[in-house]
């Protein structure tokens, strides 16, 4: 299928061939009809993307001080690989369509193949042939409203939902402020809920069409002129709500809005603007301020929307999807005319042109545009829809591997080193998304492209299977690929719970020479410096270990703080220094002890670990968010012997006793990467003298498991192994 992307880099688009979507069981794949364009939006996206890095980043200060805070926390090579990714890795445009459902996931019941359904998500609902939409947000178009009609519903719920903050009544007066595109869907939904609109816009022909679409008043950005009128329809009092749809770096939009709502009344903010909001004059008005920010409820909350979970309507009335049920109701009942709001109609092939011409200017006049998408070829279907082939040919190397999932870690820290790796072969390449897996392949030379998993774990050129994708799917995906006979090598966590540790084990079996090998992607261990450590202890088996980590707090949205699909900062990051302490005592942990401090915002959440090990070493990992300024992130002390280290951030080391002292540093911080995907290859190659590090990851992961369950049952947990391990 095609799809429209676009580079952040240097704004390059391209329509290009990419796997057709996967459909999972809470999604229906739809082929699109008719997609929409959000003019101010989407011009405005694809014009920072056209920008200098030095215009970027005065566009966007947010994502400078993002930057900063990685390289204080992570060093330069990190942060630049991070910057160079984002900057390099392609983006989809577009977030409304329309068009019909070919194929419906195991657990949709209300919509099967061939209903007419419009479909709203940003990265989701795309410029693209065909796309897979979770069911919550797909709805059925009516009967009598067309589907390039329907491909606009994204925009009206977005107005929807902003007259439902604004919280409009039947008679009010409702001041509209910016009459673009949503300015004008507004213009009309009010009027269509029995209020009265005055319109405000820099533009004297949107003025007009504002009239057209029933404001009573529309007139220039005059402080002057738009207060007369606004008087002037409210009978002197003032409008009883404001909605600012601008976009603009100016506070005038804001200060003009303060002039003409009445005493008490209401300010909505639904456009990108600057805001400043001077004391006397709102203080002196006790004027509501609120933002809308997308189309209802459930927008930016994952069970929501990838997991298909619904809020009771005596609880929450207007979810996204009801909002968009509401909207293509008032167009089927005639109370919308979008004929007024869709001014500009081009096939989907001239896309490319259509944007160029919108960043140029050149479609200044528009307001809504739709693409419209031709009937597919009569043809016999692909053999492999979901695989887009990139290079002929059979993979030679030792190590022939298949990447499932490529989020941000593994396309800055990890696939970066793949050239550098010897007997590596790149086979194929799997994310949920046919463009990113497109467009990786193309540029680290993967044989091809797929959205399907079982395209690359049953693949019988590849040996080896690298498992990227988020937490929740770690557990399956490694069965999956042992049980399939690979060596599998997947990011941490291995398992959330014990349920999904036990068939990783039972997979590994019995384990002969001959058997796969299992990776977990606890890199420190790895480390130069964790390396210069170890042999400062040579020959010292009681040692304790304690790890400090001071760690930037989260963000609460952020998909790692999710229970089902990150498992939290303690699946997510605290693993590594259990992990670390486990290997710096080369001893078998058989006490876990573990506290949590929770905080409801997700912010500043804190662990105190302790392990006891065999050897009668201690192992203690403190680890506190958002304590991290003035301090390095990681330090680590290992003690015994008569001998003592501090391994501090990875990039300085200091030894004391034994053979003498010695302080070893280095300019950048070292996590051990690299080090660590050779000593995998190494692994997987079969090498002579390669270690088998296959039993010490899975008690790891045995380890993080019973501090879970310590803090949960709030007991000491006795650790219980299901291999011979031989740590020392």
């Amino acid at each position: 299928m095609k799809q429209i992307r676009q580079y952040l880099r240097n704004g390059a688009l391209d329509m290009s061939e990419v796997p057709l979507p996967q459909v999972r069981s809470g999604e229906v794949l739809i082929r699109t009809h008719f997609s929409f364009v959000s003019v101010g939006t989407e011009k405005m996206k694809v014009t920072q993307a056209r920008m200098s890095l030095v215009d970027k980043a005065r566009e966007r200060p947010d994502q400078v001080r993002q930057v900063l805070d990685t390289l204080k926390e992570q060093g330069l090579v990190p942060t630049l690989r991070k910057v160079q990714e984002r900057l390099k890795a392609p983006a989809t445009l577009g977030y409304s369509c329309a068009g019909t459902v070919i194929e419906a996931g195991s657990a949709v019941d209300e919509l099967h193949t061939g209903d007419r359904v419009a479909a709203i998500g940003e990265g989701i609902a795309t410029h693209a042939e065909y796309n897979a939409v979770p069911r919550n947000l797909v709805v059925p178009v009516p009967a009598g409203v067309s589907m390039e009609a329907a491909s606009a519903t994204a925009i009206g719920a977005i107005a929807l939902q902003g007259m439902r903050q604004a919280r409009l009544e039947l008679g009010e007066t409702v001041a509209v402020i910016g009459l673009g595109l949503l300015g004008q869907f507004l213009v009309q939904l009010c009027r269509a809920s029995g209020c009265r609109v005055v319109g405000v816009d820099l533009d004297a022909s949107k003025c007009d069409l504002a009239v057209a679409n029933g404001a009573e008043a529309a007139s220039g950005a005059t402080p002057d002129d738009a207060l007369y009128h606004a008087l002037r329809v409210s009978g002197g009092r003032g409008v009883d709500a404001v909605l600012v749809t601008t976009s603009t770096k100016s506070n005038d939009p804001i200060e003009m809005a303060a002039a003409l709502v009445r005493d008490r009344g209401r300010v909505v903010c639904l456009g990108n603007t600057a805001i400043q909001l001077d004391w006397r004059t709102w203080f002196g008005k006790e004027i509501d301020f609120l933002f809308s920010r997308a189309m209802g409820a459930g927008m930016f909350d994952p069970d929501y929307i990838a997991r298909g979970s619904d809020y009771p309507i005596g609880y929450v009335r207007w979810t996204a999807q009801r909002n968009m049920e509401a909207f293509l109701d008032l167009v089927a009942q005639g109370r919308l005319d979008m004929s007024r709001l869709i001014t500009h109609r081009f096939p989907f092939g001239d896309a490319m042109k259509v944007f160029d011409q919108m960043a140029g200017g050149e479609l200044a006049s528009a307001v809504g545009i739709v693409f419209e998408y031709p009937e597919p070829e009569r043809v016999t279907p692909a053999a492999e829809p979901h695989t887009l082939r990139i290079a002929a040919g059979d993979a030679r190397g030792a190590v022939r591997l298949g990447l499932i999932g490529a989020g941000n870690y593994a396309k800055s820290m990890l696939l970066p080193h793949f050239e550098k790796l010897e007997g590596l072969s790149l086979q194929g390449v799997c994310t949920a998304h046919g463009a990113n897996a497109e467009a990786l392949a193309r540029r680290y030379g993967f044989r091809y492209a797929t959205t399907e998993v079982e395209r690359v774990i049953g693949d019988p050129e590849i040996n080896a299977v690298l498992i990227a994708t988020r937490h929740d799917s770690h557990a399956r995906f490694a069965r999956m690929a042992l049980e399939a006979g690979k060596h599998v090598y997947v990011e941490k966590p291995l398992a959330l719970t014990e349920d999904e540790l036990a068939p990783i084990v039972a997979a590994l079996g019995a384990r002969g020479a001959d058997a796969p090998s299992l990776w977990v992607g606890h890199n420190r261990r790895f480390s130069a410096l964790s390396r210069e450590t170890l042999a400062h202890f040579a020959g010292v088996k009681a040692r304790q270990v304690v790890a400090t980590v001071r760690a930037a707090p989260v963000p609460a949205d952020s998909w790692y703080q999710d229970p089902a699909e990150g498992g939290g900062i303690l699946f997510g990051d605290v693993c590594h220094f259990i992990d670390l302490a486990i290997w710096f005592a080369k001893s078998l942990p058989v006490e876990v002890h573990a506290i949590e401090t929770p905080d409801p915002s997700h912010r500043h959440e804190s662990w105190a670990i302790q392990m006891r090990f065999a050897s009668g070493g201690i192992g203690i990992v403190d680890y506190v968010c958002g304590s991290h300024a003035g301090w390095e992130r990681e330090s680590v002390d290992v003690l015994g012997g008569g001998r003592s280290a501090r391994l501090l951030g990875f990039r300085e080391l200091r030894l004391r006793g034994g053979a003498g002292g010695k302080r070893i540093a280095r300019v950048q911080p070292d996590a051990g990467q690299r080090a660590m995907l050779e000593a995998m290859m190494a692994q997987f190659r079969r090498a002579s003298g390669a270690e088998d590090f296959t039993e010490s990851f899975v008690l790891s992961a045995q380890a993080l498991l019973a501090a879970r369950r310590s803090i949960a049952e709030r007991r000491v947990v006795t650790l219980e192994t299901r291999f011979p391990f031989a740590l020392g």
